[in-house]
C-alpha cells in the first residue's frame, strides 16, 4: 500500500513472485493457524493460572502474575512465528526492518497525548486529584525503569497482532476490516483476564469491558495504519510499550481517585474510550484513502 509520502509499502510477503491467487490463500492460512494457536496458548495459560498457585517454583523461575502476563503476551508472538514458519518458512511478515523516524516519533509521543487529553481535564475539573509535583518526580524515573520490561512484553503481542494478523488481513480484506478487526480480536483476547483474573480497576464489568473494548479497537486501528504505513512492526511495539508505561506508571499514579475518577481514567474508563474512538475513526479514514494501493500486493 501507499504511505502518506506516496511510497509503496510491500505487504506482498515471501510468495510475491508466485501464482496470482497464492498470496490470498497463504494469507488466509496464516491467519487461521495464528488465531487457532492464540486460542490454544491462551487456554493453556488460563489453566496454569488456575491450577498452579503463584509463588510456586518452576525450574529456575517463580510463578508470579508478572511472569504469567509476560508469557501470555509472548504466546501471541509465538503463535505468529509458528504460523509464518509453517506457511511461509519465513518471518518476513513480521516487518522487522527499521521504521522511518516520523513513525517512531509518533509512536513515542501519542501515548502522552492520550494521557494528557484524558487526565488533565480530570485534574482541572476536580474529577480526580492531582498528586503533585513531588510524586511526578518519582513516577517518571519509575516508569523509565520499568519501560524495558513493558517494551519487551509489548513486542510479544505486537509480533502477532501487527506482525502477522494485520499484513495478512491487508492482502484479503478492505480498510474497514484491517482497521477494526485486529483491535476487536485484541480486546476479546483480554476478556478472560478481565472476567476471571482481576484485570480491572473496580468498575462494573459491563462498563469496564465496553470502555476497554472501544479503546482497544480504536488503538488497534491506529496500530494497523502505522504498521502498514511504516512497513515495520517496531512503531507498534514502541507505542504499546510506551502506552503501558505512561498511562499506568505516570498518569494513574499522579491521580488521586474520587468515586467518579475510575469511570473516566485508565484503560477501563470512558475517557480513553472516547480518545480511542476518535483516533480509530481517523486511522480508518487514513487506511481507507490508502486502500487503492493494496491491490498491487494482493
Amino acid at each position: 500500500m501507499h504511505d502518506a509520502a506516496g511510497e509503496l509499502t510491500d505487504i506482498a510477503g515471501p510468495d510475491a513472485t508466485g501464482p496470482v491467487d497464492s498470496a490470498p490463500r497463504r494469507a488466509r492460512a496464516k491467519i487461521g493457524l495464528f488465531l487457532i494457536l492464540v486460542v490454544v496458548f491462551a487456554a493453556a495459560l488460563d489453566v496454569a493460572r488456575t491450577a498452579v498457585p503463584f509463588g510456586a517454583k518452576l525450574a529456575v523461575l517463580t510463578w508470579t502474575p508478572l511472569l504469567a502476563d509476560t508469557l501470555g503476551m509472548w504466546s501471541v508472538g509465538l503463535a505468529g512465528a509458528i504460523a509464518l514458519a509453517v506457511v511461509d518458512r519465513s518471518v518476513r511478515d513480521f516487518g522487522l526492518k527499521a521504521a522511518r523516524r516520523r513513525y517512531v516519533f509518533l509512536a513515542l509521543t501519542l501515548p502522552f497525548v492520550f494521557g494528557a487529553v484524558v487526565y488533565v481535564p480530570v485534574w482541572l475539573l476536580e474529577l480526580g486529584g492531582f498528586a503533585g509535583a513531588a510524586l511526578l518526580g518519582s513516577a517518571v524515573p519509575s516508569a523509565l525503569l520499568h519501560f524495558p520490561l513493558h517494551l519487551f512484553a509489548a513486542a510479544g503481542e505486537e509480533f502477532g497482532w501487527r506482525g502477522v494478523l494485520v499484513p495478512n488481513l491487508a492482502r484479503i480484506s478492505g480498510s474497514k476490516v484491517v482497521a477494526f478487526l485486529p483491535g476487536a480480536v485484541w480486546a476479546l483476547w483480554h476478556y478472560p483476564d478481565i472476567l476471571f483474573f482481576d484485570y480491572n480497576v473496580g468498575t462494573p464489568f459491563p462498563f469496564a469491558m465496553t470502555c476497554f473494548s472501544i479503546s482497544l479497537v480504536g488503538a488497534g486501528a491506529f496500530l494497523s495504519w502505522i504498521r502498514l504505513a511504516s512497513g515495520s512492526v517496531w512503531p507498534a511495539v514502541i507505542f504499546h510499550g510506551v502506552h503501558n508505561s505512561v498511562i499506568s506508571g505516570i498518569f494513574d499514579r499522579l491521580t488521586e481517585p474520587k468515586p467518579i475518577t475510575l469511570y473516566i481514567t485508565s484503560e477501563f474508563g470512558i475517557g480513553m474510550a472516547v480518545v480511542g474512538a476518535v483516533v480509530g475513526y481517523l486511522s480508518w479514514r487514513k487506511l481507507h484513502l490508502e486502500e487503492q494501493g493494496w491491490g498491487r500486493t494482493r
